[in-house]
């Protein structure tokens, strides 16, 4: 069984994601449930990080990992801050939670379990794939890629908001918070498109072995939010195929797309939400805002209960922003609303003067020094030459009109 599994485990890094996928879940499939879980307990680097293996098994084995990450911190001895913190953040991780379980009776009882990851890599900045619900029976399954600064220290905040997509969404919905690549943790690495370009591939290799786990008429929306938007559109460039794409506050994918069908395959649909007030869209620092795209579906984000303004507001518990998203994951397509609000209604100071359209001047100025500067200073990294010849722009989907869902109301601009 060893010699086997060291050959799937080198075979599938040379396969195309999808197959790759196919080819781990077929060799699991074909061993007896103890077996499949030893080899998990005693080999859980690799089988915790494999897309294609059972999701059960990859979470005992990143459970173990975590446990060993966090053993080794221990028997350090005195430490740092940095180690001081990580001791504490996998402690956390380490914590069962509560959750409701229907028994043999059908009654309700709360159990507690460990908490569910797809991937870990306790080292360093830290990544991390969380589940939150039942991946396997879910009919419907929200990805969330979060955007800069972001680490696992920050991982709690992400799964907040990732749990409160699946409550919008309602029953029947899973939701996976994909920390899996290096979140840029300040604005000078935000500036790059590395990190995102970088991540595409990972992304891809995710969603396949998703798709080996999920039901077959489960739907998958990608939700991305800031520097995460790009990291979807460069995964959408590179391959993955969901159901629905959802891009909350972003910067631009990249400078040639301009229009949904630019990087979204029909018949997948893309829906946007822009806050008023959200200086990172208003910046276009990657590309063309999303919000402005002709074949996109721009959500309202704001109703007269709840405000929801700048950048770090879209989800914000019963807000309309949230529950646009929520209408998204679960198909409720009809009643999502939206608006056509521009940047200058958006931002408007006194006397009818907008900030939004000087920033955004003063942004794109900006954006063409940095992208001077970095080429004066840098070489082209290999996986970003190699990512932009394979995901450079694909043959453009003629767009068709887009038939606007039910609108309740424009969305006021900010004040």
């Amino acid at each position: 069984m060893a010699d086997e599994f060291e050959l799937l485990v080198r075979r599938v890094q040379e396969l195309p994601a999808e197959v790759a996928a196919y080819e781990t879940r077929s060799y699991f499939a074909s061993l007896a449930p103890d077996v499949a879980l030893r080899l998990a307990e005693t080999r859980p680097d690799e089988v915790g990080s494999l897309d294609g293996a059972p999701a059960v098994l990859r979470y005992r084995a990143n459970h173990l990992r975590l446990v060993d990450a966090r053993d080794r911190l221990r028997a350090a001895g005195p430490v740092g801050e940095h180690e001081r913190k990580r001791l504490e953040t996998l402690d956390e991780l380490l914590t069962p939670v509560a959750s409701a379980e229907v028994d043999a009776s059908g009654n309700v009882a709360k159990v507690l379990r460990d908490r569910q990851f797809l991937a870990i890599q306790p080292d360093g900045q830290g990544r991390a794939v969380e589940v939150l619900g039942d991946l396997d029976r879910a009919r419907n399954i929200a990805v969330l890629v979060p955007g800069m600064g972001n680490n696992l220290e920050t991982l709690r905040g992400q799964v907040d908001r990732a749990d409160l997509i699946r409550h919008e969404a309602g029953p029947g919905t899973a939701a996976v918070l994909w920390l899996d690549y290096d979140s840029p943790q300040g604005l000078r690495e935000a500036a790059s498109k590395r990190s995102a370009i970088q991540a595409g591939p990972a992304l891809r290799r995710f969603n396949a072995g998703l798709d080996t786990e999920r039901l077959p008429e489960a739907k998958v929306t990608l939700v991305g939010h800031s520097y995460g938007t790009d990291v979807v559109g460069q995964g959408m460039m590179q391959g993955v195929r969901v159901d629905r794409v959802v891009l909350t506050g972003s910067p631009g994918i990249t400078k040639f797309v301009n229009q949904a069908s630019d990087f979204v395959p029909e018949p997948t649909r893309l829906y946007v939400e822009r806050a008023p007030g959200d200086y990172v869209s208003y910046s276009e620092w990657h590309g063309p805002d999303p919000a402005t795209f002709p074949d996109a579906i721009r959500m309202a984000t704001n109703d007269e209960a709840v405000s929801v303004h700048w950048h770090n507001e879209y989800y914000r518990q019963n807000s309309e922003a949230l529950r646009n998203i929520g209408r998204v994951v679960r198909g409720d397509l009809a009643h999502i609303t939206t608006t056509d609000t521009s940047r200058s209604q958006e931002s408007k100071l006194a006397l009818g003067v907008s900030w939004a359209d000087p920033f955004n001047s003063a942004a794109a100025a900006a954006g063409k020094v940095y992208d001077g500067v970095v080429s004066l200073t840098k070489r082209s990294h290999p996986n970003q030459v190699r990512a932009n010849a394979d995901g450079s722009r694909p043959g453009r989907i003629p767009s068709k009109p887009v038939g606007r869902a039910h609108t309740r109301r424009p969305e006021r601009p900010s004040r």
